[in-house]
């Protein structure tokens, strides 16, 4: 019985013990913010381009630049609008033609960002180029990360004969996408 006793004395005072000697829990909190702004930007991928205008078929037909993959790229946190504007007719020396024999047709190009590729289904409108107007030619309903849209420029056949009886040379304005949030 001794033993019965010594083993449960030993018993009591290991159990005393663990509860004396026990650890609490602690713990520290702290407020995680994410400061979330708006954030939109437009870039453009080629500096300069050309349609050329030189063969019988091209003042027939007309011609285009070919489709510039990913020419427009956009980021934007939300909804947003492209629209397309030329700074003048099209220019060399003291001669011009006209800068809404251009057409700007836009197409959806590749996903570039981060993460995995959204559902986006944009509207996209070909317009011919304005000095006085700026025309809608990209208009989403969702935000992406980076998105390009592939662009072609193109002289129509019904515009072709407009480049007839003028001086050879290179004819040119600057182009100006921009960016709107909606």
């Amino acid at each position: 019985m001794t033993n019965f006793f010594k083993v449960a004395s030993v018993a009591i005072v290991a159990l005393t013990a663990n509860s004396l000697f026990a650890q609490t829990e602690d713990t520290a909190e702290t407020t995680l913010n994410v400061n979330l702004g708006s954030s939109f930007e437009i870039t453009v991928a080629d500096a300069s381009v050309d349609i050329d205008m030189n063969t019988p078929e091209h003042f027939q037909s007309g011609n285009t630049s070919g489709q510039k993959t990913d020419h427009v790229q956009v980021s934007a946190t939300g909804e947003y609008e492209v629209k397309v504007i030329a700074s003048t007719d099209l220019t060399s020396g003291a001669e011009t033609i006209p800068v809404s024999t251009i057409t700007v047709t836009p197409t959806l190009g590749s996903y570039l960002g981060a993460g995995d590729e959204g559902s986006v289904s944009p509207t996209l409108t070909a317009q011919s180029l304005s000095t006085s107007t700026e025309n809608t030619i990209i208009s989403c309903d969702t935000g992406e990360s980076l998105r390009g849209y592939n662009i072609e420029y193109s002289v129509p056949a019904a515009s072709a004969a407009e480049y007839l009886n003028h001086t050879t040379g290179t004819y040119t304005t600057t182009v100006t996408y921009s960016l709107y949030a909606l």
